[in-house]
């Protein structure tokens, strides 16, 4: 499974960001350094200081489309497929790293954990 994470840099459906959660960690230092920039694999370029928060992208993980609002049956698939568990690890790794080893944020975070 490809695990995913959310960038949301403002209230509209348009400015959420589905990035590859081996970027967390870059998402992350961006978040701690907003006067900094960069680019992700998939091509978004952001300024951390647009980011306002990053959280899991259970939609997008889970291949659904992203307009789809989560119901009971949808949580339920979640937790049985261990993705939720799985994302709130990735976060807390990526914040780590990006706050202890921010040299590390080039590389993917699969190879780091």
């Amino acid at each position: 499974m490809k695990y995913k994470i959310k960038i949301v840099t403002g209230y509209r459906k348009d400015q959420e960001y589905s990035v590859s959660a081996d970027e967390a960690h870059k998402a992350f230092y961006l978040f701690f350094n907003p006067e900094k920039r960069a680019i992700f694999g998939d091509g978004l370029a952001i300024c951390g200081k647009d980011i306002q928060k990053i959280e899991p992208d259970y939609n997008g993980t889970m291949g659904w489309n992203p307009s789809h609002l989560l119901d009971d049956d949808d949580w339920n698939d979640i937790r049985a497929e261990g993705v939720d568990v799985e994302l709130r690890e990735v976060l807390s790794k990526g914040k780590e790293i990006a706050y202890n080893e921010p040299k590390k944020i080039t590389q993917p975070l699969s190879q780091l954990t």
